[in-house]
């Protein structure tokens, strides 16, 4: 997995779990960000928390690389990553809107939207963005975690969740 040696400590692996985890959250308000600005035609900010990361999109990613992370197939990967990430999206828009007490997206102006949580059109574009993650992205994330000593992993993980739990209990408390 990693190009410094074959062998890496259970700790090296969570800190590649964080750093990813970070990643893909980053990503995931990249995405949001960039596509409900375009939308609405004023910029928007999809997180949650004051840092630049939507945690769902880290932890969906974790669990699709999971699950997904020795298929080769596309079309698979595609179609299975469709619809977990569309029941996922399904859930979290209830467990959200919960603890929330407001939704935080609406499809009812999508075609073929389910309640205006779910939606084709954007289940497609997240079996897309299934394929990029497994055959793009996490290979490229862990090849650059395997240019990074061992330590040097275990520090900057520290130090990304010391900063996400510190924003955290800032908007919480």
């Amino acid at each position: 997995m990693m190009q410094r040696d074959n062998f890496i400590s259970v700790s090296e692996k969570l800190s590649i779990c964080v750093i990813e985890f970070v990643f893909y959250s980053f990503i995931g308000w990249l995405y949001e960000t960039i596509l409900t600005t375009a939308v609405w035609g004023h910029f928007a900010d999809r997180g949650i928390l004051h840092i630049p990361i939507c945690p769902i999109y880290g932890f969906c990613s974790l669990a699709l690389i999971l699950i997904f992370g020795k298929l080769k197939s596309v079309p698979v990967i595609f179609i299975l990553g469709t619809f977990l990430t569309t029941a996922a999206e399904l859930a979290a828009s209830y467990v959200l809107e919960l603890f929330t007490d407001e939704r935080l997206w609406d499809y009812d102006n999508w075609h073929f939207n389910f309640q205006g949580r779910i939606a084709l059109g954007s289940s497609i574009i997240f079996g897309i963005l299934c394929v990029i993650l497994i055959k793009l992205l996490h290979p490229l994330a862990v090849k650059i975690c395997g240019e990074i000593s061992g330590k040097a992993l275990k520090i900057i993980a520290f130090a990304l969740l010391i900063f996400i739990i510190g924003d955290l209990l800032w908007v919480i408390l």
